[in-house]
């Protein structure tokens, strides 16, 4: 699964990433997250919800970061990137995140 983050705060959520890559917590086959425990960034989303994309990265209402299938989306989260995956993907236990910075 890949995706690009749209957000301000970039360098931010690049560190969460790396503090928590290899920590995550899977709730069913449709969320799993990671514990950051972090302030939600100051300014809005620039993504809005699309049905055409089925997962996405997000903050949760607790500051953690996660990884959430479209219709598990609450109002309170902050999305930070549409998600692309394979055919058929559903979460099945542990899973890495990990941040690439563009050269």
């Amino acid at each position: 699964m890949k995706g690009e983050v749209q957000c301000d705060e970039m360098e931010i959520v690049a560190n969460d990433i790396q503090s928590v890559k290899s920590m995550p917590n899977t709730r069913g086959t449709t969320y799993i997250c990671w514990n950051a425990r972090q302030l939600l960034p100051s300014k809005p989303s620039k993504l809005i919800k699309k049905d055409a994309i089925q997962w996405y990265l997000i903050y949760d209402v607790e500051g953690d970061l996660a990884v959430i299938h479209h219709d598990e989306l609450l109002d309170y989260d902050y999305l930070l990137a549409e998600m692309v995956a394979e055919d058929d993907f559903d979460i099945s236990g542990p899973c890495k995140i990990e941040f690439l910075r563009s050269p």
